[in-house]
């Protein structure tokens, strides 16, 4: 705590580590709203196979118990049928690699045999058939709010596009950070965002065939906790050695670095260096984690149609919230944040009062990274991986964010990555999904021509604003 106290900045690292302990393990502990959303699933997948579809069936209620098995309590025909109790134990939990492998099935408490047991595993389960014939999760239309279909799809959207939403606004305030201090465009952003991904996705990974005596983590609530926890702070350790190793001797009084183009350069060799080096740590293809989280939550309905709201969407936007609010918090309340706005004003009358400006970009950049990590964790957490080089256009789409909002303006870029978040959302929402990105480049191109400062950024030092 005392070195918190001297460095509150360090507090960027902490605050999202504490946050995601904070929300995920009294979650995950509970057993969530229910049992684990991908073994649910197979599990109502078998109902079809063995009940005739005809006659209805009604999922009521799914649920876990220990000894890696989910009960799903069904009706067939009409409300005056007693319910029956479909039970499927797995092979796994968690992140383990057997979570998918069906062990057991048992109606109302009696186990099908070996040959039934086969047949549905390696010929039902595998074909398309089942995947269209899925009967759903439980629906409770009394719980949940009544919308008409537009508004239930719109919400629908704007609660998938939660993850993207932090994920910009983080990307965009990494972004403005590095800008603001320096004047240049740090092109590598997206490919530390990558490698925060993949550090989250292998120590998940790596996490879930660690214990003693037998005993595995691979259903424990720590594993998302502590491989975000270590994506965050491998990349912040980066940004120390970014900021010290390349970014300082570019930028500082008397460099090279007078016009800019070798910062640019830099970058650009910094992007093809972390792809290859993350190509080579997960190979050229994408290494998945398993879906391990708990089943969705019904909160509005629209006739046949149900709003889901997953857990992992509400747990990484506090998360990332938080981390948003602390940096803000931290470039307005600490000596570091008026050290930061000082130099960003006026380098040389800082340095005359005092700020080190090697030891002062050194921490804005571990910060910067850090957050790309987290972008890069959220990803990993909520979607299961990223591509070596998926972090790319991410890094531009944060670039453009943090433009419209007036690059260097820390609040306004916060605010450009939720205007161009919920611009994408739309967009996916009502033209091709494969347009996103050029639609936002074109967004961006009318806002320069009508705003060239942005919302709140100006060009010059002096006028830019936190």
């Amino acid at each position: 705590m005392a070195l918190l106290r001297r460095r509150p900045e360090l507090w960027i690292l902490v605050a999202p580590i504490l946050a995601l302990a904070i929300i995920t393990v009294p979650l995950f502990l509970a057993g969530g709203p229910g049992a684990d959303a991908e073994q649910a699933r197979l599990c109502r997948m078998l109902l079809p196979a063995l009940y005739p579809q005809d006659e209805g069936i009604t999922v009521l209620d799914t649920e876990s118990s220990p000894g890696n098995a989910v009960h799903v309590t069904f009706r067939t025909g009409d409300e005056a049928n007693r319910p029956h109790l479909l039970t499927c134990r797995f092979g796994g939990i968690g992140y383990s690699a057997a979570r998918r492998d069906l062990s057991a099935v048992l109606i109302d408490g009696v186990g099908l045999g070996e040959s039934t047991l086969y047949i549905l595993r390696n010929r039902w389960l595998e074909t398309q058939f089942a995947v269209e014939a899925d009967p759903g999760p439980p629906r409770h239309p009394g719980e949940a709010i009544e919308l008409t279909r537009p508004l239930a799809l719109a919400l629908q959207h704007l609660i998938g596009g939660l993850p993207r939403l932090g994920i910009l606004a983080l990307l965009a305030l990494s972004t403005a950070l590095i800008y603001g201090l320096i004047g240049r465009i740090n092109l590598a952003l997206g490919e530390f965002l990558a490698f925060g991904g993949i550090m989250t996705t292998l120590a998940a990974l790596a996490l879930s065939g660690l214990g003693p005596g037998g005993f595995t983590l691979a259903g424990s609530p720590l594993v998302p906790v502590l491989a975000g926890a270590l994506a965050v702070t491998l990349c912040g350790l980066a940004g120390l050695v970014l900021g010290r190793g390349l970014l300082w001797p570019l930028t500082r009084p008397g460099a090279a670095a007078g016009v800019g183009q070798p910062v640019l350069v830099a970058g650009i060799g910094l992007v093809v260096a972390m792809q290859e080096a993350l190509r080579l740590s997960q190979g050229a293809g994408t290494m998945w984690l398993p879906p391990a989280h708990a089943e969705g939550m019904v909160v509005a309905v629209s006739g046949s149609f149900d709003v889901i709201l997953h857990p992992r969407l509400l747990v990484m936007a506090l998360v990332n919230a938080s981390a948003i609010l602390a940096v803000l918090w931290l470039m307005k309340r600490t000596a570091f944040g008026r050290a930061w706005r000082a130099s960003a004003d006026d380098p040389e009358a800082a340095r005359l009062c005092g700020v080190d400006p090697e030891a002062l970009l050194a921490r804005t950049a571990m910060l910067a990274i850090a957050l790309a990590g987290l972008a890069g964790a959220t990803i990993a957490l909520n979607y299961g991986g990223i591509h070596f080089s998926g972090g790319t256009m991410m890094g531009l789409t944060g670039l453009i964010a943090a433009i419209l909002g007036g690059i260097g303006s820390i609040g306004g870029a916060v605010l450009g990555g939720l205007v161009i978040g919920l611009f994408q959302i739309g967009w996916s929402a009502l033209m091709d999904i494969a347009l996103w990105e050029l639609a936002s480049f074109v967004l961006l191109t009318l806002a320069l021509i009508l705003k060239p400062g942005g919302f709140f950024g100006f060009a010059e030092g002096p006028m830019r604003k936190v």
